[in-house]
């Protein structure tokens, strides 16, 4: 068996990434927006899929007063593996707080360059797709 080829570029981008989205959730929903994709999909526990086409759409969900900000979260175990030149996955456990309730769940979120044109330099990587798995 051959060992994993190691990507440190592209495991610093994606995990720096990552972090940007949870610090987003803890400031404000409509934080999160301008890191995701044009049409991004996001799965959480209690059977919520939300898409930019849900109902609610996810857009909505981020931007409704009924959004409740994260007060901190923890990220361990983070792995990135690369999905061809211009996508990525990142899977990692969380532990966070919201309301002074804990919540603990392995999460993975796909990544993909986004931009006017392939290799153009405004392409920009955003998160396509997200899930937690309660733990």
């Amino acid at each position: 068996m051959t060992a994993p080829v190691s990507h440190p570029a592209l495991t610093t981008a994606i995990c720096h990434l990552e972090h940007r989205c949870w610090q987003a959730l803890c400031a404000s929903g409509p934080s999160l927006i301008p890191l995701l994709s044009k049409n991004p999909v996001m799965i959480f526990p209690g059977d919520i899929l939300l898409t930019a086409n849900s109902s609610p759409t996810l857009h909505e969900m981020l931007q409704s007063p009924e959004y409740r900000p994260w007060k901190s979260y923890k990220l361990s175990h983070d792995e990135v593996i690369p999905l061809g030149r211009d996508a990525a996955l990142i899977y990692y456990r969380v532990e966070a707080v919201r309301d002074d309730t804990v919540f603990r769940a392995l999460c993975c979120s796909a990544w993909v360059k986004e931009g006017t044109g392939e290799g153009t330099s405004d392409e920009e990587w955003k998160m396509a797709s997200h899930q937690q798995t309660l733990i």
